[in-house]
């Protein structure tokens, strides 16, 4: 496995860029049958293709994209009709049920409906308990914006803003950014909120669509898990205000880091072989949630008394 890929793009102190990492591992691996690996060192590393494979990997990828499953799924809409959905943080047990069903013998597809949410906690309205990287509020309609990226960057797109090849290009490599709503992963958005009164459904922001759709392809590696009968967790948060990731130097396979990921956040600093902690705090501005930059910590350092205390996810 001599071939490298350097994702100089992706660099492991931001969130979103982590997450973007796995969603990439994921789609070479399940949807490609990629023979690929990740590991870490400022950036994100690609182990067993060249960049033009990936180039092309990825613009294939996209084709139709919108239109998966997973995306699609209906639910019962406020008037008691059927329709797409459009939010997870109204979805009722039943509805999701039916679209597990629906989605029985796609892997990837239930995959993804593990990571957006679980139905074994439901809400006192009725919801089922959804992932916490879920920051939509108000007109936000979490759903039909991952259609619409996705659809934006499908390489049958006429007359995108920018090509594909150029926003692969940037997503995995750098450059300059877009106007694009970042679902409130990337603190680089969240530092212009801090700075304008608009309200994050009013205002443009800077995004990489690319970075942003290979972070929602990592979902599948962040269920969510009923851990009390009224109490669900996110994989990947020590609690409801703090998401965590490890850094790794040694490559490592989709099946290796799926293992490392659902590993409870609080226990990896037991681990030997990491090279560091990240951590990023929630916060909001107004009703939406946003991801702090994050900070740096030594795996022999971290202890789970340095997070905040479970936060009920219902």
């Amino acid at each position: 496995m001599d071939d490298v890929v350097e994702l100089t793009g992706l660099p492991v102190a931001s969130p979103i860029c982590f997450m973007a990492a796995l969603g990439l591992l994921r789609i070479c691996t399940q949807d490609h049958g990629q023979d690929v690996q990740l590991s870490w060192s400022h950036h994100a590393r690609l182990h067993g293709m060249d960049r033009t494979t990936l180039a092309a990997l990825l613009s294939e990828h996209m084709r139709e994209r919108s239109k998966a499953l997973e995306f699609n799924f209906e639910v019962t809409d406020e008037r008691g009709g059927r329709q797409p959905v459009t939010h997870l943080r109204t979805i009722q047990p039943q509805d999701y049920r039916a679209a597990v069903a629906a989605c029985r013998g796609d892997a990837r597809a239930l995959g993804f409906l593990a990571g957006f949410a679980t139905d074994t906690v439901v809400s006192d309205k009725g919801f089922v308990a959804r992932t916490r990287l879920d920051f939509s509020s108000g007109q936000q309609k979490l759903m039909h914006d991952f259609r619409t990226l996705a659809a934006d960057l499908d390489p049958k797109t006429k007359r995108p803003a920018f090509p594909l090849a150029t926003r692969i290009e940037r997503a995995l490599y750098g450059g300059p950014y877009e106007e694009r709503h970042t679902l409130g992963w990337d603190p680089v958005s969240l530092m212009t909120h801090a700075h304008q009164k608009e309200a994050p459904t009013d205002s443009a922001t800077p995004g990489q669509p690319m970075t942003i759709w290979l972070a929602i392809e990592a979902l599948p590696l962040h269920p969510v898990i009923p851990i009390e009968p009224q109490r669900a967790r996110t994989t990947g948060f020590a609690s409801a205000s703090a998401y965590v990731w490890p850094q790794w130097s040694v490559p490592l396979t989709l099946n290796e880091v799926e293992l490392l990921r659902h590993r409870p956040v609080e226990t990896l600093h037991r681990l030997p072989d990491l090279s560091a902690l990240w951590s990023s705090n929630v916060t909001s501005v107004g009703k939406y949630g946003f991801l702090l930059p994050a900070t740096r910590t030594s795996c022999i350092r971290l202890h789970p008394e340095t997070f905040a205390k479970e936060e009920n996810a219902g």
